[in-house]
């Protein structure tokens, strides 16, 4: 009796083989690469990687299991994982179990023992396209057919799929008091601006600009998510009326959406940013700082209104990270602001609630 077999089929028709690793079954989706080391559960559980099937280039995934802390949602967000090779023993004082039980209870189809380099080098050099893994017998040629005529996830609202509201209380005394517009925002944001006493009162992303106020903020902040910002309309609508109201930050599709409120177009990239370790440079303090990123459109430099400055660059590719506003208080960036190497909150971050 042969092997249990699956594959990831591209749109183009190209065809990559390997074995079924977690959910057995068939999912579709935008497949993209993320070179990140580590970070594996904090990847599948982060809303911005809804409608996506995620290719991990380190070549051993699973070695230090998963654990109860790590997860930037409450469920599972990327449609499937693809990977090289998969470590059944792992070992971690934090870790609570495995990667393939893990992708089993939150229902995510992956695949292994895949030419992982393989696969980033096609992407690399022809674009992040639709893809599908599938278990059992295949028809490569039908999926592709298949693939071409199903629209991209990219171009639907995934926003409308991982926003929620709520209200988040400070760690200690209260200091400011934020509006969060959820775009698809992270649990590690939240921590790190509760840790800074800011009482945060989270929206969905339907809200209009009187709910949002409603909170009597000190600020507001647009956080996360998944997709292309050019599909929301209506919050990039909300988010202009709210422009001059208060002081305004926007994070990753949040800096996307500010953008396009303030008259700058946003285009898709040919490979997305997805890692860790991406150099950007600070044009206005003239310093240089390696983000973290998880996008696959981006803000054109190119016709940006003269009202908006450019504030931060990628040092790989000149791509935009960051931008503010002459005439408001509002500022966006497109890296996600991390804890710091003593895991201390991001600097940015203690800026923007200190305004």
């Amino acid at each position: 009796m042969g092997r249990p077999k699956a594959a990831l089929v591209l749109e183009d028709g190209t065809t990559f083989e390997g074995m079924p690793f977690g959910k057995v079954g068939e999912s579709f989706g935008e497949t993209l690469f993320y070179t990140g080391v580590v970070g594996y559960q904090e990847l599948i559980t982060n809303p911005s990687y809804r409608g996506t099937l995620a290719v991990l280039t380190y070549p051993i995934i699973g070695s230090y299991g998963v654990n109860g802390e790590d997860d930037e949602s409450a469920s599972a967000q990327t449609g499937g994982l693809i990977i090289r090779e998969y470590s059944r023993t792992y070992s971690n004082f934090r870790a609570t179990g495995a990667l393939e039980d893990f992708l089993k209870e939150r229902g995510v189809v992956g695949i292994r023992e895949v030419d992982t380099r393989a696969v980033t080098v096609h992407l690399r050099e022809h674009g992040e396209m639709r893809g599908a893994i599938v278990s059992g017998d295949l028809d490569a040629a039908r999926l592709a057919a298949k693939l071409k005529e199903t629209p991209s996830p990219f171009e639907t609202d995934l926003v409308s799929d991982v926003t929620w509201e709520g209200r988040r209380e400070p760690n200690g005394p209260a200091r400011q008091r934020i509006a969060l517009l959820n775009l698809g925002v992270k649990e590690s944001l939240l921590s790190q601006l509760a840790e800074l006493g800011c009482t945060i009162e989270i929206r969905k992303s339907t809200a209009d600009a009187e709910d949002i106020l409603a909170a009597e903020p000190d600020s507001l902040l647009l956080a996360g998510g998944p997709g292309d910002p050019r599909v929301l309309s209506g919050i990039v609508a909300t988010v202009r009326s709210l422009l001059g109201k208060r002081p305004m930050l926007g994070i990753g599709l949040g800096h996307q959406v500010l953008a396009l409120a303030l008259g700058a177009n946003v285009k898709r990239m040919k490979v997305g940013h997805r890692g860790v370790n991406y150099p950007v440079r600070n044009r206005v303090k003239g310093t240089s700082g390696i983000t973290v990123q998880h996008h696959s459109f981006v803000v054109e430099a190119e016709g940006l209104p003269d009202a908006v400055e450019i504030t931060h660059t990628n040092l790989n590719d000149g791509t935009v990270e960051g931008i503010r506003s002459k005439e408001v208080a509002a500022w966006g960036v497109q890296f996600h602001p991390c804890r710091d190497e003593t895991e201390q909150p991001s600097a940015l971050l203690k800026r923007f609630c200190e305004t």
